[in-house]
């Protein structure tokens, strides 16, 4: 049946109805914008309360502008590396109540995680890039073997840290390298860079794997400025342009510059060695500029890489915190150690469980109880809302 034509003199009505609709969908969604993303839940339900409302909260733009409004995606999780009786497997613990229940990757060892992507180990050698969210997963080609690249012809090994294997593997998405223009709000889908740096005795190397072309390209050795000490394989930092890597004895920095692939040494302040989980490579807020935690006791001191007066970087204490600022009296008895940073939340380990901090706010969140067994720890940061098809707000 065909509509009815308009009535002499409604045109100008229906045009500021129109109007008036806009400017209300228009303020619904300035309150939608307000929704914290650490709830993800919170628009599924703003979703049913009406059809108006389901058609804004499921719109593509709508869902850009939300990431742009809040900038930083919540941390949905953490992945942990666990071992009991001789196997390892990685573990999703959710740190979001909305977070849907991720599966346990067993016999698979996480090694990094970033941009909305895992990176994972096993011990047949395999590498995969993995989305827990959308569970898709794609195998990498398997790293080369060369004079440089794991001496002793075993990914396993490199993962769990075999004297003569001296490496570590980041993943992130390829629209970071050469300072390219992506935000990081909705690219996990987009192509994405797997980079292994590694040293030996003499030299150090690097290979470079892209998903568009599915292969490992080797970087030219460098000799020169040899750290003398072996590659960490722990969490990397990812600021600027370049990825810094924690060498053993945790008085130096690998820094692998993503425009020119260039590696360069870089020297942590006095006092900076020690053990596990006395210092942790951290991004500032300002995600251009590198800066580390270093416990002392009970004691969080925050440095951060700044440029002097002449222009050269140096190394720059910026605050104090005071572990009992952060955590619960019970988990004090003895001091705890710092495991993992991410945008601006830090996570320690204490006797009394695995707990979050955030260190604007000051507020603490046990998210694990029984942390035994566990032997790494990787934040996944991510977008989220429940039902969305392909659940392309993973960041």
């Amino acid at each position: 049946m065909e509509p009815s034509p308009p009535r002499p003199g409604s045109r100008g009505r229906i045009g500021k109805a129109t109007h008036l609709l806009w400017l209300v969908d228009e303020l619904i969604e300035e309150v939608l914008f307000r929704f914290s993303p650490d709830d993800p839940a919170l628009l599924f339900r703003a979703a049913l309360v009406c059809k108006r409302w389901r058609r804004l909260v499921s719109d593509p733009g709508f869902r850009r502008r939300f990431r742009e409004f809040h900038r930083s995606p919540p941390t949905l999780g953490i992945l942990c590396k666990t071992v009991a009786a001789r196997f390892t497997h990685t573990r999703f613990y959710r740190t979001s109540p909305s977070c849907p229940p991720i599966r346990d990757r067993r016999d698979w060892d996480v090694l990094d995680s970033r941009h909305g992507r895992v990176l994972m180990a096993n011990a047949l050698d395999k590498l995969v890039v993995w989305d827990p969210i959308t569970e898709d997963q794609q195998e990498l080609a398997p790293l080369p073997r060369h004079a440089g690249c794991a001496p002793n012809g075993s990914l396993a090994a490199l993962c769990a840290g075999a004297f003569c294997t001296n490496g570590s593997l980041a993943v992130l998405c390829a629209g970071a390298a050469g300072g390219g223009s992506c935000d990081h709000l909705d690219c996990h889908r987009n192509p994405f860079l797997v980079v292994f740096v590694g040293n030996d005795s003499e030299v150090m190397f690097s290979c470079v794997y892209s998903s568009e072309d599915g292969t490992w390209r080797s970087e030219p050795t460098v000799a020169a400025h040899h750290p003398h000490d072996r590659l960490e394989m722990s969490s990397s930092a990812f600021a600027g342009n370049a990825l810094y890597f924690l060498f053993l004895r945790r008085s130096k920095i690998l820094k692998y510059d993503l425009g020119t692939r260039e590696m360069s040494v870089i020297h942590l302040p006095p006092g900076s060695d020690g053990v596990y989980g006395e210092l942790a490579l951290m991004t500032m807020e300002d995600n251009s500029s590198l800066g580390f935690a270093r416990r002392e006791g009970y004691t969080l001191n925050l440095w951060s890489m700044e440029a002097d007066p002449n222009g050269a970087m140096r190394w720059t204490q910026s605050r104090v915190i005071e572990h009992e600022t952060l955590l619960p009296v019970d988990a004090l008895s003895i001091p705890p150690y710092v495991v993992a940073f991410a945008e601006g939340m830090m996570f320690m380990k204490t006797c009394d469980g695995l707990f979050s901090n955030d260190l604007k706010s000051r507020q603490s969140k046990n998210v694990l109880c029984n942390d035994y067994g566990i032997q790494k720890v990787f934040p996944y940061i991510s977008f989220y809302a429940p039902g969305e098809s392909g659940n392309s707000w993973a960041r």
